[in-house]
């Protein structure tokens, strides 16, 4: 799987979004894959595609402490974690846990 770079006829659109400190990020990207995991696209923005979801991503694809990725809207943790399926559309939204009161 990689970014879209004219060789696939139907791509696949999906919605990056990043809420972070000092940083807030709406990007729409083309994949070629038709429907990847997760856990492909997080490698394939980690090896192709430099952003601020840098700072909230291990290098082993997992989160740093307090980062949530949401996908549609829903914690990843109430779907199939990495493994959860990813759709032309789909918005994903990298973020960081936030407290007070």
């Amino acid at each position: 799987m990689s970014l879209r770079n004219g060789g696939s006829p139907d791509p696949m659109n999906v919605m990056i979004d990043v809420f972070a400190r000092e940083t807030a990020l709406k990007q729409k990207i083309s994949l070629e894959h038709p429907s990847p995991t997760l856990k492909d696209l997080l490698r394939v923005l980690k090896d192709h595609q430099k952003g601020p979801w840098e700072r909230l991503i291990k290098e082993d694809l997992s989160l740093e402490q307090g980062s949530v990725i949401l996908v549609n809207g829903r914690n990843i943790d109430s779907l199939e974690r990495f493994e959860t399926r990813i759709h032309d559309g789909d918005e994903i939204t990298f973020t960081v846990l936030v407290a007070g009161g």
